[in-house]
C-alpha cells in the first residue's frame, strides 16, 4: 500500500481488508442479551426453576417461551439444536448446517427474525 493510500484512508488495510471490512454486517445492540436468553429458556426447562432468579431472567424466559410457542416445530427444532451445541453461535450454525445440509443462510435469516421478535417482547426495541 502506498503512502498516499495510508494518508487517505487514515490506516494501513490495503484494499482487500477494506472490501472484507464493508461486507461485515453489522449486529443489533441486543444480539447478545437475546442470545442469552434463549440459552438460559434452553436449559431452564419449566418456571419452577426460576425461583430465586433475578426478575429479568424471569421476563426473558417468559418472553422466549412466548415466541418460541409461535413457531412452527421444525424452528423450534432448528433452534434448540444450534443453541444446544454449546458453541459460539457462529460454530453451532455452521456445524449443525454441515451435519444436516441445511442452508446456512436459512438458519441465520430464522434466528435474526427471532431474536428481533424477542427482542420487541421483552421491551428492547
Amino acid at each position: 500500500m502506498s503512502e498516499k493510500q495510508v494518508r487517505k484512508t487514515g490506516t494501513n488495510m490495503d484494499k482487500t481488508d477494506m472490501k472484507q471490512t464493508r461486507k461485515m454486517k453489522t449486529r443489533c445492540y441486543y444480539t447478545d442479551y437475546v442470545n442469552h436468553a434463549i440459552r438460559f429458556y434452553l436449559t431452564t426447562p419449566d418456571t419452577l426453576h426460576l425461583e430465586g432468579k433475578r426478575k429479568a431472567d424471569a421476563m426473558n424466559w417468559m418472553a422466549v417461551q412466548a415466541v418460541f410457542h409461535a413457531l412452527k416445530p421444525e424452528e423450534k427444532q432448528i433452534l434448540t439444536d444450534v443453541y444446544g451445541l454449546h458453541h459460539r453461535l457462529p460454530e453451532g450454525v455452521r456445524m449443525y448446517c454441515e451435519k444436516t445440509g441445511a442452508d446456512e443462510r436459512k438458519i441465520w435469516v430464522l434466528i435474526t427474525k427471532v431474536a428481533a421478535c424477542i427482542a420487541r417482547r421483552r421491551g428492547l426495541v
